[in-house]
């Protein structure tokens, strides 16, 4: 059995070995560089008769307006309309007085019919690096355009709608990876991750790791901290490669797996195995595995929930698609990188480390958690049990996105007061059996805690609370609720494409800007957005103005994939910015939660104000 142990954990450093060298294998080579990497080009198809071609240009360079030519080759359909932005004037020594531009440059297309398929779009530019006064000859692309996204005939790359190529944190990320320096996006991503660790969507995955390193024992014994240190690794190990592979498929495909999978038959499945992994820590029965599959895989004898080797990895990766979906700068980056460049290796590396950085936080709650265990005995037994609880409570959390509120409330109010009855009759029945006085104390403490919180909820119920963290909010009222319901009131809901297309246009010939909001109830990050950052004053100042728009894709239909595919969105949220001349600027698209202050100042500079 230990000789297995080293030999499983030994394969597992050669793995990650294997992986480190196949991130530096994919590395770029540092050296000369072409005028395609110089100025990333990509294009997309914004609409049936709509094009946006779009320039990332490198720092202390410029491209020429004079330089640019655009043909489409799609049968007898051609383009009648070239928009340019303003630019900038400049006086060049050779051209004399002309217009350049710098940082990213979005150029719109109209067609005279709607693009067909596999058509492909042919571009000439030119530009010139100004601290060296060396201007390159005219260089030339061409594309094949895909509905949101650009697939490249010669395997070059360039940034794309979701990535940016600014300096926003997602531009810089993405632009980490491009750089080709394998220590700095180890570092920056590991430091990412590590970031996303401690927010709200990592939190759930805490007790469900401790609950299952509790119940890996057979026979109830403690874990000891080798095989708790050793199941944790496992979890994150599973954490890791769902993130790096479906990290992979989401950057090729534009759409992430994460989010197809918050619909209510999953929710529903996951909620039920969490109520049998917490009937079964009750000691109602034992979840075990085939005894066939168990001579296969010879992993340590074990007894669900919790101790199988194979059970803890994938419980790692069910966390991943269905606990932690959330999006985030360093996440988004690293799929744009992806379904930009195709250069799958680097970016699914990336993620994975990433995933260890988010991990790390993990590793040393569960290992404490086979530290600091009791050892074996009846208060082993109850360390179970008080388990078994939580994760009833994971199970109602994942399930709760689907009721109402005050049946969430009750919920919780039944479950919370359960667990003070349950505690209160374990204090009564060791009366009398020589444990410590401080020790009651505590327990007796944490029954009446537990009371008072279930009879909160009942409260919560009866007056109309919404939030189980803040049941007394029927009383009082709820600020974050009622600044919630303002924004979706003020915002328009749009739910189709064309409809989106239609409403971009008419602010561009308004001149007015737009910002876009992908939102979903499933969403963390979403709720938190628009209850404490949107309705802020200092915010509200900032979209003065704009056009507020937001798309709910909590269904995931087919319209909401659409929308997300069309316009580079993995996961939400994700907040767009669009200025007066219809351009989006990429570079300050927002993934994840931001404060109001962060975010008011990010769409002044989105805006140019």
């Amino acid at each position: 059995m230990t000789g297995r142990m080293r030999f499983d954990r030994g394969g597992l450093v050669a793995a990650l070995w294997l992986a480190l060298g196949l991130l530096v294998a994919a590395t770029p080579a540092q050296g000369m560089v072409d005028q395609q990497e110089i100025f990333p080009f990509t294009v997309e198809q914004v609409g049936e008769d709509r094009l946006v071609a779009r320039w990332d240009v490198a720092e202390d360079h410029y491209l020429y307006r004079h330089a640019f030519d655009f043909e489409l080759r799609d049968g007898d359909n051609e383009i009648i309309e070239v928009s340019y932005p303003s630019g900038e004037a400049f006086s060049d020594e050779f051209f004399g007085d002309v217009v350049i531009y710098r940082g990213t440059l979005q150029v719109h297309l109209q067609t005279a019919e709607p693009v067909g398929e596999g058509a492909q779009l042919y571009a000439e530019f030119q530009g010139c690096n100004e601290p060296e006064s060396l201007c390159y000859p005219p260089s030339s692309l061409e594309a094949e355009i895909a509905s949101g996204a650009v697939q490249y005939s010669d395997g070059s790359g360039g940034a794309g709608a979701a990535g940016g190529g600014g300096q926003g944190p997602m531009g810089e990320l993405e632009a980490l990876l491009g750089g080709g320096n394998l220590w700095a996006i180890l570092g920056g991503f590991f430091a990412a991750g590590l970031l996303l660790a401690f927010t709200a969507c990592i939190y759930p995955m805490i007790p469900i790791l401790s609950g299952l390193i509790v119940g890996s024992q057979p026979g109830g014994g403690r874990p000891g901290t080798g095989r708790a240190l050793w199941l944790s690794f496992v979890y994150v190990q599973g954490m890791a490669i769902t993130y790096a592979l479906a990290g992979a498929l989401a950057g090729l495909s534009g759409r992430a797996i994460q989010a197809d999978l918050q619909g209510p038959v999953v929710t529903v499945a996951f909620s039920a195995l969490f109520v049998a992994l917490a009937l079964a820590m009750f000691g109602l029965y034992n979840l075990q595995m085939p005894a066939s599959v168990q001579g296969r895989l010879q992993a340590a004898s074990s007894r669900l929930p919790g101790g199988q080797v194979a059970g803890v990895a994938a419980m790692g990766v069910l966390s991943t698609l269905i606990v932690g979906a959330c999006s985030g700068p360093a996440l988004v980056a690293a799929l744009a990188f992806i379904g930009n460049t195709g250069e799958v290796v680097l970016g699914a590396g990336a993620l994975y480390i990433m995933a260890l950085g988010m991990g790390a936080p993990l590793l040393a709650v569960g290992t404490a958690a086979g530290r600091w265990m009791p050892r074996s005995g009846p208060w082993m037994e109850s360390v179970k049990q008080v388990f078994g609880f939580i994760f009833l409570g994971v199970a109602w959390w994942m399930s709760s996105r689907l009721m109402p509120d005050g049946l969430v409330l009750a919920g919780w109010a039944v479950l919370l007061l359960a667990a003070a009855v349950w505690l209160a009759w374990r204090l009564l029945r060791s009366r009398g059996t020589g444990g410590s006085v401080p020790a009651r104390g505590a327990g007796a403490t944490l029954a009446a805690v537990l009371a008072v919180a279930g009879a909160a909820q009942v409260l919560g119920a009866v007056t109309g609370a919404g939030d189980p963290l803040r049941p007394w909010v029927g009383i009082t009222g709820d600020p974050y609720a009622q600044a919630r319901a303002q924004v979706l009131e003020e915002w328009r809901h749009v739910e189709t494409l064309d409809e989106l297309e239609e409403l971009l246009d008419e602010a561009r010939e308004a001149g007015r800007p737009v910002v876009i909001d992908f939102s979903a109830e499933w969403c963390v990050y979403c709720v938190q957005l628009e209850e404490r950052t949107l309705p802020d004053d200092r915010v509200q100042a900032a979209l003065e103005g704009a056009e507020k728009v937001r798309i709910d894709v909590t269904d995931m239909t087919d319209a909401d994939r659409e929308l997300m595919e069309a316009y580079g969105v993995y996961l939400p949220p994700a907040i767009l910015f669009y200025n007066g001349e219809g351009e989006e600027q990429s570079e300050y698209r927002v993934a994840g939660f931001k404060d109001a202050e962060a975010f008011a100042e990010r769409t002044r500079e989105a805006f140019g104000g």
